[in-house]
């Protein structure tokens, strides 16, 4: 009993200082899918655009359709993580439905959740190669152990790792008490590092006068609420406000919305999402507290158990020797402390 005890007490601090760092990983199969909604979208009037008219478009509603799933190259240390968004109109059937669509990859370190080599792909076109994009930023999940403090998030649309900060913790979810950050981008011009991020049409389309080539940048700001399982570093929720405009400066008069939208995870999503963050944190939570709990109270239960059997196998080897009156010779039983003492001799 005392050697299972101590073996029970060995594994019980090995499990949260030695095994647990090296099974607590993203899993190298994965496939989550989110579903975000927008009721009052507004979107660029794409009719109106073909026909020389720059015009925005209200009351939309939007679906955006996300999934992310592993590919290569994944190993024991590594996972490569593919993401699909395709944003469109709910009030629209067909390719006319489409407001926009891309696909991305990153390799992140299972255990850290950080990004490694291979950098990072963006694609927006489908006859276009991929862009390289390096990154520091997490993307896609939060580290394990999340802590209430500010980390660098990578953002698509801007190519750049930006501050997301830690605001409160007063939401729960299924019983779990999640981590909210928030992260504030712009407005920003992306066209000096991003070419495409621009059109060039006459400028009687703005309602300027004449017919001469203008430039107008589409600038990008966005508003991300996002709520994480802090032991899991699982992202349970994610909300935007994401609006894009096209302008020859920041605070062009003349600015055109191309997208205005503010989304949320539909109830079927949050409701996976939140399965999912439970079962790991609680398998987190058994092998770094529970297990090794159970396993020290136990060993210690055995170690003093094992003693106490040792103890009391003694006193009773002590007491079997001076259970007769007499001795063989004749003479008195002599006491059981004269006895031990005599054996020790």
């Amino acid at each position: 009993m005392i050697g299972i005890g101590v073996a029970a007490l060995v594994v019980a601090a090995l499990l949260p200082t030695f095994v647990m760092p090296r099974l607590t990983r993203i899993p190298i199969n994965v496939r989550t899918e989110a579903v975000s909604l927008a009721d009052n979208a507004s979107v660029l009037d794409t009719a109106a655009a073909l026909q020389g008219q720059m015009r925005t478009e209200t009351g939309i509603p939007i679906k955006v359709q996300t999934l992310v799933v592993s590919a290569e190259p994944s190993d024991a240390d590594r996972v490569t993580l593919v993401s699909t968004t395709r944003l469109s109109r709910t009030d629209r059937q067909g390719p006319s439905a489409l407001v926009s669509a891309r696909a991305e990859a990153v390799t992140v370190s299972r255990t850290t959740s950080e990004p490694v080599d291979p950098v990072g792909q963006i694609k927006l076109e489908v006859d276009k190669p991929a862009d390289l994009v390096a990154r520091n930023g997490f993307q896609f999940h939060f580290p394990f152990d999340t802590q209430r403090q500010s980390y660098e998030y990578f953002d698509t649309t801007a190519r750049r790792d930006f501050p997301i900060d830690y605001v409160d913790d007063d939401r729960t979810e299924g019983g779990l008490r999640l981590l909210h950050f928030r992260q504030s981008i712009g407005p920003i011009n992306p066209y000096p590092t991003q070419p495409d991020m621009q059109t060039t049409v006459p400028a009687s389309w703005w309602g300027l006068l004449g017919d001469e080539q203008t430039r107008f940048d589409l600038h990008y700001s966005n508003i991300r609420d996002i709520w994480v399982e802090p032991t899991s570093g699982a992202i349970v929720e994610q909300r935007e406000h994401v609006r894009r405009f096209l302008a020859r400066s920041i605070d062009d008069p003349l600015a055109v919305t191309t997208l205005d939208i503010q989304t949320h995870f539909d109830e079927q999503s949050l409701s996976e999402a939140v399965r999912t963050a439970r079962q790991a944190r609680t398998l987190i939570r058994w092998g770094n507290l529970y297990a090794p709990l159970g396993l020290t109270v136990a060993g210690i239960a055995a170690v003093i158990g094992g003693l106490l059997l040792f103890r009391a196998t003694r006193i009773h080897y002590r007491d079997i020797t001076g259970v007769d009156d007499h001795h063989a010779d004749g003479g008195e039983r002599r006491s059981v402390e004269d006895v031990g003492v005599e054996r020790d001799l």
